[in-house]
């Protein structure tokens, strides 16, 4: 057994047991691939596909064992090298953040700005999605951080460690009946139409529940994911816009009031995600610390390579 064999085995499930696109994207031929998959059935002993003719329709028992070993055995080479390789170059890089569109527009600016001042040669990718997609990006590896509040359904292989908490406000134009009103009930909000975050954000499901709770049900006229398009249609009348504090500046946000909510609706707890027992170079801890100075380099390293967590 060799570690091209595993390599191609994961890269194959991976690929949704599709021989051709595993082949593709590891650069080689669909009969090397079919012949590393019998090799490795052969040395084993054991079939770990299920098979209806030349297709694969599915892993067996002892295939779904193997490839859980398999992906640990990878994961572990992967940190290998990396603790291998990067003390020479530790201030020269790529590091991917996945943030939501909140976050990535009005808390990370000065973040953003201090780190590349501290680390120039750093490639800094910022993604922006939902917590769900922030969480399988970075339980993936297609993101080193992730800030977001947890998702409803937490991907394995991550942990979470809280950083901030965010109220909540409502915004409405001008002028609007609500605005005179200084702590507005959710009976009075839910007269109007009203605009927040797309459903796979953890905060519409509390926004909604909060309502479902005293037996309300409010007309949502509109979601989405980017703050400043809820400012937008506030602006045109279209509605009253719930999102988080943060995402208010009086000086740009003209034409807006915005009405605290933080006695209606519970706080969202924003958490820093990062991929268990992965080696991060010195940089990413040095931006989760400048986005968080409470979350020190080895209090993460502790728990994230803990086994017992």
């Amino acid at each position: 057994m060799n570690l091209r064999h595993l390599q191609l085995f994961c890269e194959v499930v991976n690929a949704n047991l599709n021989i051709s696109a595993a082949a593709k994207a590891l650069h080689t031929s669909q009969p090397s691939v079919s012949r590393h998959l019998l090799s490795l059935e052969s040395e084993l002993g054991v079939a770990l596909f299920v098979r209806s003719k030349k297709r694969l329709l599915g892993l067996t028992g002892p295939g779904e064992a193997v490839l859980e070993s398999a992906r640990r055995v990878l994961f572990e080479l992967e940190n290998i090298n990396q603790a291998g390789t990067v003390h020479g170059r530790e201030k020269r890089g790529n590091l991917v953040v996945a943030a939501s569109h909140t976050h990535a527009r009005y808390s990370l600016p000065n973040v953003v700005r201090a780190f590349i001042a501290q680390y120039p040669n750093v490639r800094l990718v910022l993604r922006q999605g939902d917590p769900h997609q922030i969480a399988e990006w970075v339980a993936s590896g297609n993101a080193d951080i992730g800030i977001c509040a947890e998702p409803l359904e937490r991907p394995k292989g991550i942990k979470f460690f809280p950083c901030h908490k965010h109220h909540r406000i409502i915004l409405a134009p001008q002028g609007h009946p609500l605005a005179a009103i200084k702590k507005p009930t959710l009976t009075q909000l839910s007269r109007y139409p009203l605009i927040t975050y797309e459903a796979p954000f953890t905060v519409h499901r509390r926004i909604v529940e909060a309502f479902e709770n005293i037996g309300l049900s409010p007309t949502f006229v509109l979601t989405a994911t980017d703050v400043d398009v809820m400012k937008t249609y506030v602006k045109a009348g279209l509605g009253l816009a719930i999102v988080a504090s943060l995402a208010h500046n009086a000086e740009e946000d003209t034409g807006l009031v915005a009405i605290s909510a933080s006695h209606l609706f519970k706080p969202d707890l924003i958490k820093v995600a990062l991929r268990k027992g992965t080696y991060q170079r010195s940089y990413t801890y040095d931006f989760i610390e400048l986005f968080s100075p409470t979350l020190k380099r080895e209090q993460l390293q502790a728990k994230l390579f803990d086994q017992r967590r």
